[in-house]
């Protein structure tokens, strides 16, 4: 299976740094759920615009009688880079503690689409895991199967809302996540501190932590990253700095929508709210 889910993993991986709050300032707000929202991010490498990330919370709703939310990643390559193409969707329900439920993948392979399943039931301790080819006319399953687990664990996207939720905390650890049929884990520096970050051209104090990955991934994304998230309830991410096999990569946030960004960022910002889809790589800022 390729590794698409990795890149999530990695994508989830931005928050802040330095200027470390003070005796007497006001607890920062806690991560806030948004139905509706939409987070549009490029990928550079140098002045090159290698790839997009589209990011949406799609609905609320009721899993197991839990309370769950449908979010989704569409992950793109830009037609400049000819050897990579890469065209894929990523799904999780995600409950409101943060934590990963069911998780699809579906890769575009030369001949087939890739679909990949997860279904995580925490009272019996299994993951019900499922891969098929999807051709034109035919379905092959190329693994049914299920993983014993002891705890609470992330999936590729998920793993993008717990760092969001937990980037204003001070609490560096290892968190497991579910990928590539077996569990692994990702060490994430939860910093809780504040460093400034430019965001859409506008400076700004975003929430940082750094970490590494112990796993290759997707595009050969490896080892240590950085990145920085907005202060306000929904703590989306800025800006990130990454490995992949092109070398160091940045993700730049792009548009929203469903969020407060004009707010944030201030006056000085590009405009990054949009009133329609736009979802294209290639596009320079």
């Amino acid at each position: 299976m390729r590794p698409g889910i990795a890149v999530l993993l990695l994508v989830c991986l931005w928050i802040c740094a330095p200027a470390a709050l003070r005796a007497g300032d006001p607890e920062p707000a806690r991560f806030q759920w948004q139905v509706g929202e939409e987070l549009f991010y490029k990928v550079k490498y140098s002045f090159l615009s290698v790839g997009s990330l589209h990011f949406w919370v799609l609905e609320k709703d009721t899993l197991r009688g839990r309370p769950v939310y449908h979010c989704k990643l569409h992950m793109k390559s830009s037609p400049a880079i000819p050897f990579v193409s890469m065209d894929d969707y990523y799904e999780s329900y995600i409950d409101e503690d943060v934590y990963s439920h069911i998780f699809w993948s579906y890769e575009k392979q030369k001949d087939h689409q890739l679909m990949t399943r997860y279904d995580t039931d925490y009272d019996a301790g299994v993951i019900k895991i499922r891969i098929e080819k999807q051709f034109a006319g035919d379905t092959v399953v190329v693994l049914d199967s299920a993983a014993a687990i002891n705890g609470k664990v992330q999936d590729g996207l998920s793993l993008l809302f717990y760092a969001r939720a937990e980037v204003k905390k001070n609490n560096p650890r290892d968190v497991a996540v579910f990928a590539f049929n077996r569990l692994r884990d990702t060490f994430i520096n939860f910093t809780g501190r504040t460093e400034e970050v430019k965001a859409k051209g506008a400076k700004v104090e975003g929430y940082y932590l750094d970490g590494k990955m112990k796993f290759v991934g997707i595009a050969g994304i490896k080892e240590d990253f950085k990145g920085w998230f907005s202060p306000d309830p929904q703590s989306v991410p800025l800006h990130a700095k990454m490995k992949a096999f092109l070398g160091s990569v940045r993700l730049n946030l792009h548009w929203w929508k469903n969020w407060s960004g004009d707010t944030v960022l201030g006056d000085n910002a590009a405009k990054g709210r949009v009133e329609h889809y736009e979802d294209d790589a290639g596009d320079e800022e």
